[in-house]
């Protein structure tokens, strides 16, 4: 929904091809193209491979005090820094996020919890330096108590 002073910017035909779940013919296209990919493709490969990958890296920080919650749910891992704020507006997310882009890495915490969501196309040594720097953030942030 738009207002009408946004909608008369634009040319009347503008938003009568079709918006979001509109069935618009390229969001279909390309919904068909991404199923043929997880038929005729190893995705489903990737996948698993991916989630045994997480879940090696995800081991050596479960019993680490400095996180309160270490799991992960298929390719998704989350870690929860154990700090005294916990909730998802604590004002650490977003040094955490400068941490993490300072060394080249795009991930998205919110509040203290870190969580890492690769593509399947993910490598285990860009996973590593993952995890390497949710390592370092934590040494930073959470050091043990």
């Amino acid at each position: 929904c738009i207002s009408d002073a946004v909608a008369e910017t634009f040319d009347s035909r503008v938003f009568q091809g079709g918006l979001t779940y509109s069935g618009h013919p390229l969001a279909c296209a390309a919904a068909l193209a991404n199923l043929d990919v997880w038929v005729q493709s190893d995705a489903r490969t990737r996948v698993a491979a991916l989630c045994e990958m997480q879940a090696a890296r995800l081991a050596r920080f479960e019993n680490d005090p400095r996180f309160r919650g270490v799991r992960r749910l298929g390719t998704i891992a989350a870690l929860d820094l154990n700090i005294e704020s916990r909730d998802y507006l604590a004002t650490i997310g977003l040094d955490l996020i400068r941490f993490f882009n300072a060394r080249g890495l795009v991930l998205r915490p919110l509040g203290a919890t870190i969580y890492v969501l690769p593509p399947y196309c993910v490598s285990a040594g860009d996973l590593d330096l993952v995890y390497a720097a949710i390592d370092e953030a934590a040494a930073a942030f959470a050091p043990p108590r």
